[in-house]
């Protein structure tokens, strides 16, 4: 299957609700373009890599791992450069730069960003074939297991110090459109737009239903700006996703 297939019903629909969300979200709740950005992401960035990955292998067998694989990078450089790049205009704007400044603010908080430049490096060495030292790939695999309990602390230690009540109307806002709207916007254009093959489709259905990633948080974290609600919708979006993922198995599952 040519990879501009694959990416097109999963990347259209996932643009068409970031912008959805971000337009709401500052709407509905009177918030920042940068803060938006991040509601657009929390609404379109699954949790692939952690979850995603191992469940669609284990769902629909090996042949899944290459379609997963393209989401999971995928959605590290388009999604979330997309929003690290609308956070640093944002902060640039409010400091009032002109246009070349700004776009040097973009281009340099893009680079600064460790999971897009990780995912460019890993697209840059697959397509190269470069055969690396299994020192540093033993090195690499420590750091990797270790990645995700960092991320999980720091996501509970934001969690404690706000009750989950607080911003109540946003977490079910955004949990609605990552389990419910982003799944439906997927399936609709794998299976009635491009008309994926039927392994391709469910792969890209059932990573549109996961909850959104951690990264969302990680990233509201670096730039210091709503990480409390993002963290209060990455955890009730996880709990959730228990029954809508699920429901999507269960209907998908007979595809593989």
């Amino acid at each position: 299957m040519r990879l501009w297939r694959w990416l097109a019903p999963n990347y259209s629909a996932g643009l068409l609700l970031f912008a959805a969300t971000f337009m709401l979200g500052r709407r509905l709740f009177g918030v920042s373009n940068a803060v938006g950005a991040l509601q657009g992401l929390g609404a379109t960035f699954s949790n692939v890599g952690f979850v995603g990955l191992p469940l669609v292998i284990s769902a629909y067998g090996g042949e899944a791992a290459l379609p997963a694989m393209l989401i999971v990078i995928g959605d590290g450089v388009l999604m979330l450069g997309l929003a690290t790049a609308i956070i640093e205009a944002d902060q640039g704007t409010g400091r009032g730069g002109p246009a070349l400044l700004l776009l040097r603010a973009v281009g340099y908080g893009l680079l600064r960003n460790p999971i897009i430049v990780a995912s460019l490096l890993g697209l840059a060495l697959h397509l190269s074939a470069v055969t690396l030292p299994a020192s540093l790939f033993a090195y690499a695999g420590l750091l990797a297991d270790s990645a995700g309990p960092c991320a999980l602390f720091a996501l509970g230690a934001t969690l404690a110090s706000q009750p989950i009540r607080e911003g109540a109307i946003e977490t079910g806002f955004l949990s609605l459109m990552k389990l419910v709207v982003h799944p439906l916007l997927v399936g609709g254009a794998a299976l009635f737009v491009f008309h994926l093959p039927p392994l391709w489709a469910a792969v890209a259905i059932t990573q549109a239903a996961l909850p959104t990633g951690a990264n969302v948080y990680v990233l509201a974290q670096r730039y210091q700006l709503h990480a409390g609600p993002i963290s209060t919708a990455v955890l009730v979006s996880t709990t959730l996703a228990v029954s809508t993922v699920s429901a999507v198995l269960s209907w998908l599952y007979p595809v593989g």
